[in-house]
C-alpha cells in the first residue's frame, strides 16, 4: 500500500548563533510521529499563496503546527496584549494552505496555533490572552485535564477523561459556524479540540501530541488516525 505523504507546515526563527541567519524548521516530533504512524513527512517552509497551492497539490494530507500568536487583524480586532510574538507572513501562508486544502479536499490536522488559525479562517475569533494554560516545560508532561464528547474520534482514542500537555496563551473565543467542539478543559471550559460539521476532513487539537507520542499510546494513536484514517 502506498504511504500517505503528510505535509507539515514549517516555522521560522533566527539562528541563536547568528541573528542575520533565519532558520526554517518544524518540531522533530511531527516528523517522527508521521513516520512511525506509517506516513511520509514533508516539511513545508513558509511561502506565498502560489507556493501554498503547489504544496497542497503535492501532498495527501496536511498538519498545521503550533507557534506564534495569530494576528488579531484576521478576526477584526486590534492587538490588546503586550507581545511581539507574531508572524504575519506565516499567518497569510497558512491561511492560503487552509483555503487550498478545502478547495482540493485534502484532510487537515491542526495543533495549538494551527487550530486557532483554522477557527479564524472559518470566521471565528480568539481570546488574545487566557490564564492557567501555560506552564514551564509543559511539553514534557500532562498538565491539563480534558473531557471528550461521546461518539467523537477523541472519545475513542482518549476516553471520556484524560490528561494532556496543553499549553497556550490564546484560545478559541467565538467558534466558527461550521465547527463543533469535541473536547474541553472541564475547569474553565476552554476548547481543546474541534471538528467540522460540513463534511470536510478536519480535526484540530489544542495540545501537543508531537512531544509525547513516544511515551503515550493515546498520542501515538492520534498520529495513526491522522495518517491512516482522517
Amino acid at each position: 500500500m502506498k504511504k500517505a505523504i503528510i505535509g507539515i507546515t514549517g516555522n521560522e526563527r533566527k539562528n541563536p548563533e547568528d541573528n542575520d541567519i533565519l532558520l526554517s524548521y518544524s518540531a522533530t516530533g511531527f516528523v517522527q510521529g508521521v513516520k512511525e504512524a506509517g506516513g511520509i513527512p514533508l516539511i513545508l517552509p513558509i511561502g506565498d499563496s502560489e507556493m501554498a497551492k503547489s504544496y497542497v497539490e503535492m501532498v495527501d494530507k496536511i498538519i498545521i503546527t503550533g507557534g506564534q500568536n495569530v494576528s488579531p487583524q484576521f478576526y477584526g480586532e486590534e492587538k490588546k496584549i503586550d507581545s511581539d510574538d507574531y508572524h504575519l507572513g506565516r499567518d497569510k501562508f497558512e491561511l492560503a494552505i487552509i483555503e487550498e486544502a478545502i478547495k482540493q479536499n485534502k484532510p487537515l490536522f491542526t495543533v495549538c496555533r494551527g487550530t486557532q488559525l483554522f477557527n479564524v479562517a472559518m470566521g471565528g475569533s480568539l481570546n488574545q490572552e487566557i490564564e492557567h494554560h501555560w506552564q514551564d516545560n509543559s511539553a514534557e508532561y500532562t498538565s491539563q485535564e480534558m473531557v471528550t464528547e461521546p461518539g467523537s474520534i477523541l472519545f475513542d482514542i482518549y476516553g471520556a477523561k484524560s490528561q494532556i500537555n496543553s499549553f497556550h496563551h490564546q484560545s478559541i473565543k467565538d467558534l466558527a459556524q461550521n465547527l463543533e467542539v469535541i473536547a474541553r478543559d472541564p475547569k474553565d471550559q476552554v476548547i481543546e479540540a474541534i471538528k467540522t460539521t460540513d463534511g470536510f476532513p478536519y480535526l484540530g487539537v489544542q495540545w501537543h501530541p508531537e512531544f509525547l507520542f513516544g511515551s503515550r499510546p493515546e498520542d501515538f494513536a492520534l498520529f495513526t488516525y491522522v495518517v491512516k484514517e482522517l
